[in-house]
């Protein structure tokens, strides 16, 4: 069913400032693979034929490394991974996310899609969407990752995507409404736990008629109040994710994830 993914890489990575000076977010490395690598091994585990990834001129280093040989490399290594066909959007400017998920639209037509932010990584589990995807088979509705978090791993993500939901089934929920982004540090009590978005999407191509409502023609043309618009009217279900999770585009994040590594080696999934 679901067989088409996008990538948004065309941001500055402001978070990340300095490193992403000199390079791309996306080519900063975690262990010996660069970010954008986990994505798309993901998106091939889980079984996508094809990846639109968004990218603008400025990114050289990170095409190269998706056309030229090597992804198809550190792939092989993987233990003769085939990568999905790989298709470039030029977003020529860094107009938002929601933006550049508009781009796609014509390529997407009328099949559901996986939405995966290439800086959220899971590791120690079943990829992401292998977890999401037979949700979306099972209840044919847009599904959403969704990530426990406690006063410990909280440090390392940003506040944003804070989830009200009733719980459906052991590891399921249905999603009412998520907050929108924040400034302010996402803080716990010591016991206090939260659910949060992370960035992986299985979405119908409804989503494009909710980003042309809420485009914003004056500031950043962000997905958040998109996807806020089209909680609020459609059911939408969430999979509380095994694994352990990283927000790779911040520092603390992605300092983490690095440790992680560090510590288990090349257990990155367990299938």
């Amino acid at each position: 069913m679901v067989k088409k993914g996008i990538i948004p890489a065309a941001g500055l990575g402001a978070r990340l400032y300095p490193m992403t000076e000199t390079r791309p977010k996306e080519m900063l490395p975690i262990g010996d693979r660069p970010m954008i690598y986990y994505a798309v091994l993901e998106a091939a585990l889980s079984g996508l034929e094809e990846i639109c990834i968004v990218i603008n001129e400025r990114k050289d280093s990170l095409r190269h490394y998706l056309e030229g040989g090597g992804l198809e490399k550190d792939l092989q290594q993987e233990g003769g991974v085939c990568a999905p066909h790989v298709t470039f959007v030029d977003q020529p400017s860094p107009l938002g996310s929601g933006e550049a998920i508009y781009r796609t639209r014509e390529m997407m037509r009328e099949e559901p899609f996986a939405l995966m932010m290439p800086d959220f990584v899971l590791f120690g589990s079943e990829p992401a969407l292998v977890q999401m995807i037979p949700l979306y088979e099972r209840f044919r509705q847009d599904i959403v990752a969704v990530i426990t978090l406690g006063a410990r791993e909280a440090k390392g993500f940003s506040n944003v995507g804070i989830v009200q939901a009733t719980q459906l089934e052991q590891g399921i929920v249905e999603v009412h409404s998520f907050s929108g982004k924040s400034k302010d540090l996402l803080i716990l009590k010591e016991g206090e736990t939260i659910l949060k978005l992370a960035g992986r999407w299985i979405l119908g191509p409804h989503i494009f008629s909710y980003l042309d409502r809420t485009r914003d023609w004056k500031e950043e043309w962000d997905d958040a109040p998109a996807l806020q618009r089209m909680t609020h009217e459609r059911p939408v279900i969430g999979k509380v994710l095994a694994g352990r999770a990283f927000d790779v585009g911040n520092p603390l994040g992605y300092r983490a994830a690095k440790e992680h590594l560090a510590i288990v080696g090349d257990q990155i999934f367990s299938c």
